[in-house]
């Protein structure tokens, strides 16, 4: 079972609400529910692992809704807008400065690991080359994370 730490105030359905307007992104519904009780924080276990059985890395943080420039939400997908694929919102990061994204405007709520070491060169459209696979849903993906042995 997934704990998260440190979470800010949680959220009304007018601050979701609020957030989709300014994205201009209609968020899944097990995301809106998740950000009602956990705005950012640190989960315990962190690992996770790709759906195609590879390595993956770990939750640094999830992202929350606030003022803060530094893990806002609204900052992160501002500034990753032209380097992720369309539809996608970033939720968390890891210690690497790679970014864990959902899929937005979808009725299901695909999460993706953003390598940025492999990113669409500039100038060139986003894609999903640099995107791999977590889970299928929000809630797999919590159920999934894991203890990183040391």
């Amino acid at each position: 079972m997934t704990i998260i730490h440190d979470s800010k105030n949680s959220l009304s359905e007018q601050d979701i609400t609020d957030l989709e307007e300014k994205l201009n992104l209609v968020l899944p519904k097990d995301y809106r529910a998740f950000l009602k009780e956990n705005n950012g924080g640190y989960p315990e276990p962190d690992g996770f692992d790709f759906m195609d059985g590879s390595d993956g890395s770990s939750v640094d943080k999830f992202l929350e809704v606030n003022n803060s420039k530094d893990e806002s939400i609204i900052e992160y997908y501002l500034s990753y807008k032209k380097r992720i694929p369309e539809d996608f919102l970033p939720i968390a990061k890891d210690p690497g400065g790679n970014i864990i994204l959902i899929k937005a405007n979808s009725e299901d709520s695909q999460i993706y690991f953003w390598d940025h070491e492999n990113e669409a060169e500039e100038g060139e459209s986003p894609g999903m080359g640099n995107m791999h696979l977590i889970a299928s849903s929000l809630q797999e993906f919590l159920d999934n994370l894991y203890e990183i042995e040391v």
